[in-house]
């Protein structure tokens, strides 16, 4: 599968109809990217929402943790949420981003999301984006204490939203195609996460 810049794309396509079909791509690329927050944090099968602290887990919460740490595989999932600006007068897509995940400035995850996106004209959307990593990889050699810690850090009331930053390329399909963004866009960590409404 080959990939175009949004430019040669739509040299290449206006010379068999007409650029249409890239239209909501390009104005993407004027669109406003916000971070907002990081949410539905689990880690493992144990939602860390309401939750403080590792020494406040249940004992079957502690033993589940035990065991994923023994096999390697502390699994963190979460939502990064975004809120996206559109200030075009023709509507703005997406067919999917690649993206990086950032925490403390070290690099968590990667990987694709195929979901479409579609941000009427001037108009903003909220925009949801969810990972899923193996944190026993990315903190080797760390306690379990330590790791579970981690991830309470990301879901408690008025985390620090500094810590995470999120790089993507949005993209779009046009027949066997991929038309990408040049490069990466990087939002978040400028900022603290809103408490929590009652």
């Amino acid at each position: 599968m080959k990939t175009f810049n949004v430019i040669s794309a739509c040299v290449l396509v206006s010379i068999m109809s007409s650029c249409s079909s890239v239209t909501g791509l390009k104005n993407m690329a004027d669109c406003k990217f916000k971070f907002q927050s990081v949410s539905d944090v689990k880690l493992g099968s144990i939602d860390l929402t309401n939750k403080k602290s590792y020494k406040n887990l249940k004992f079957a919460d502690v033993a589940q943790l035990m065991s994923d740490y023994a096999n390697k595989q502390m699994m963190l999932d979460m939502t990064v949420n975004m809120k996206v600006k559109n200030p075009n007068d023709q509507i703005a897509q997406l067919d999917g981003m690649d993206y990086i995940l950032w925490i403390d400035d070290q690099q968590m995850a990667e990987g694709v999301t195929k979901n479409q996106i579609k941000i009427e004209a001037k108009s903003e959307s909220n925009v949801a984006l969810p990972v899923t990593m193996n944190i026993y990889e990315s903190l080797k050699g760390k306690k379990l204490e330590t790791m579970a810690q981690f991830a309470f850090g990301l879901a408690t009331e008025n985390a620090d939203a500094s810590r995470v930053k999120v790089s993507i390329k949005p993209f779009f399909t046009f027949g066997n195609d991929t038309v990408r963004f040049p490069s990466y866009i990087t939002i978040g960590g400028d900022q603290i996460m809103p408490k929590k409404k009652n």
